[in-house]
């Protein structure tokens, strides 16, 4: 029987990473951006006009379907946001219970995988992603404007699904390990699957910018919003510079002519970072969180 693995993330968890392995493993059917390995409803028309031969159905028992948003369900502060203008509800543990419902009701038999990252590393990543979609705001205050919505709350949504697919239909994962050894992370979740092994070579996917690149784009960006004429246009153009991280070199020279302090581990609040206590306590005791324990204020 195909089973469906259904990949809800964290963002900024290997999502990119797992999604080329989905695409690349003989035994996993998946599409990007579909839903159970299928792109839409015509696919399936197409499908029963040429069947697939059974060979090749047997071949591919999981179908996967991969979105980092469904543990995201809300956006984060628009491009050159202030702290204090973050939109929405309160917190996503709301939009969060409803995406789990949803799922449920449509999938009551899937496996569930769930992808963590610890809270400083998280972070860090998530402010690269921010910069790179334009975004203006200092690390701190996008930061704040993030904690509007109270994100990377493990506890609540491994509770979630545990509770709707039962404990052992919920796959938790260290994104830790995938980056330390995506080997070993990759095996791990093949015997979970009960997949063969299938090496593939995938290489870094979506880098993050470099500590200084992090300091300079907001301050270009902002920068480029004062100019009084072509203000748009000086904007949008600023925000795919940093999309593609076009000014690399660029920002190598300015900093060496002009210093600014890197955003790096070191530019984190360890006060901020402390309010992500007990956040993470179902991931004490798993053994794949031995070695990263300190990651998750366990």
């Amino acid at each position: 029987m195909t089973r469906h693995l259904i990949h809800i993330g964290f963002p900024k968890a290997g999502s990119t990473f797992l999604q080329h392995w989905f695409e690349a493993h003989p035994q996993i059917a998946y599409a990007k951006g579909g839903i159970a390995g299928i792109e839409g409803a015509y696919e399936i028309v197409d499908a029963a006009l040429s069947p697939a031969s059974p060979q090749r159905e047997a071949a591919q028992p999981w179908r996967v379907t991969s979105a980092e948003a469904l543990t995201a369900p809300l956006a984060t502060p628009a491009a050159g946001t202030r702290g204090d203008e973050a939109r929405g509800p309160a917190s996503s543990a709301e939009a969060q219970a409803r995406v789990c419902a949803l799922l449920a009701s449509l999938f009551s038999d899937a496996t569930i995988l769930i992808v963590t990252r610890g809270f400083r590393s998280m972070i860090l990543s998530s402010y690269s992603q921010y910069v790179r979609a334009g975004g203006t705001l200092s690390l701190a205050d996008m930061v704040g404007a993030a904690l509007h919505y109270q994100p990377w709350d493990y506890d609540e949504v491994i509770r979630l699904y545990e509770e709707a697919f039962g404990a052992d239909n919920v796959i938790v994962l260290p994104y830790e390990l995938l980056a330390d050894d995506p080997a070993s992370f990759l095996s791990h979740l093949e015997r979970r699957m009960n997949l063969d092994p299938a090496p593939v070579s995938l290489g870094a996917v979506n880098a993050s910018l470099s500590p200084d690149e992090l300091a300079w784009y907001p301050r270009l960006g902002r920068l480029a919003a004062r100019l009084p004429l072509a203000r748009r246009l000086a904007v949008r153009l600023a925000a795919r510079a940093a999309s593609s991280n076009r000014l690399g070199r660029a920002i190598r020279v300015l900093q060496k002519l002009h210093p600014l302090p890197p955003v790096s581990a070191a530019s984190l609040d360890e006060d901020l970072i402390r309010g992500f206590s007990g956040r993470a306590e179902r991931l004490r005791g798993r053994p794949l969180y031995a070695d990263c324990s300190d990651a998750y204020l366990l």
